[in-house]
Protein backbone atom coordinates (compact mmCIF):
# COMPACT_ATOMS: atom_id res chain seq x y z
CA UNK A 1 0.00 0.00 0.00
CA UNK A 2 1.25 3.21 -0.99
CA UNK A 3 -0.22 6.76 0.19
CA UNK A 4 1.18 10.34 0.38
CA UNK A 5 0.79 12.84 3.34
CA UNK A 6 1.00 16.59 3.12
CA UNK A 7 4.54 17.67 5.36
CA UNK A 8 1.68 18.71 8.06
CA UNK A 9 0.22 15.45 8.26
CA UNK A 10 3.17 13.81 8.04
CA UNK A 11 4.34 16.10 11.16
CA UNK A 12 0.99 15.26 13.18
CA UNK A 13 0.78 11.58 12.69
CA UNK A 14 4.89 11.60 13.98
CA UNK A 15 4.01 13.31 16.89
CA UNK A 16 1.03 11.80 18.02
CA UNK A 17 3.00 8.23 17.85
CA UNK A 18 5.72 9.40 18.90
CA UNK A 19 3.88 10.54 22.27
CA UNK A 20 1.48 7.60 22.66
CA UNK A 21 4.71 5.56 22.58
CA UNK A 22 6.19 7.37 25.42
CA UNK A 23 3.20 6.55 26.83
CA UNK A 24 2.57 2.96 26.34
CA UNK A 25 6.40 2.45 27.21
CA UNK A 26 5.63 3.66 31.17
CA UNK A 27 2.73 1.21 31.47
CA UNK A 28 3.62 -1.56 33.66
CA UNK A 29 3.68 -4.54 33.29
CA UNK A 30 5.52 -3.64 30.19
CA UNK A 31 4.17 -7.40 28.63
CA UNK A 32 0.95 -5.96 28.71
CA UNK A 33 1.77 -3.52 25.93
CA UNK A 34 4.90 -5.00 24.16
CA UNK A 35 3.07 -6.20 20.67
CA UNK A 36 1.78 -2.04 20.68
CA UNK A 37 5.34 -0.53 21.50
CA UNK A 38 6.99 -3.07 18.40
CA UNK A 39 3.91 -1.99 16.38
CA UNK A 40 4.37 1.49 16.82
CA UNK A 41 8.55 1.42 17.11
CA UNK A 42 8.22 -0.23 13.31
CA UNK A 43 5.65 2.44 12.16
CA UNK A 44 7.64 5.30 13.77
CA UNK A 45 11.10 3.70 12.12
CA UNK A 46 9.47 4.08 8.41
CA UNK A 47 8.55 7.94 8.73
CA UNK A 48 11.97 8.17 9.80
CA UNK A 49 13.22 6.85 7.12
CA UNK A 50 11.14 8.42 4.60
CA UNK A 51 11.86 11.83 6.63
CA UNK A 52 15.01 11.68 8.79
CA UNK A 53 14.45 15.57 9.86
CA UNK A 54 11.65 14.44 11.99
CA UNK A 55 13.61 12.15 13.99
CA UNK A 56 15.25 15.78 14.88
CA UNK A 57 12.84 17.40 16.26
CA UNK A 58 11.04 17.00 20.30
CA UNK A 59 7.79 15.51 20.57
CA UNK A 60 6.32 18.50 21.87
CA UNK A 61 6.94 20.51 18.71
CA UNK A 62 5.69 17.60 16.46
CA UNK A 63 2.61 17.38 18.62
CA UNK A 64 2.33 21.53 18.78
CA UNK A 65 2.94 21.92 15.28
CA UNK A 66 0.25 19.64 13.83
CA UNK A 67 -2.16 21.70 15.70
Amino acid sequence: MTFELSDTEAIYLYGILRKELKSLESVKPSSLVKADVKLYKRIISKIETAAPQLKELPVSYTHLRAH
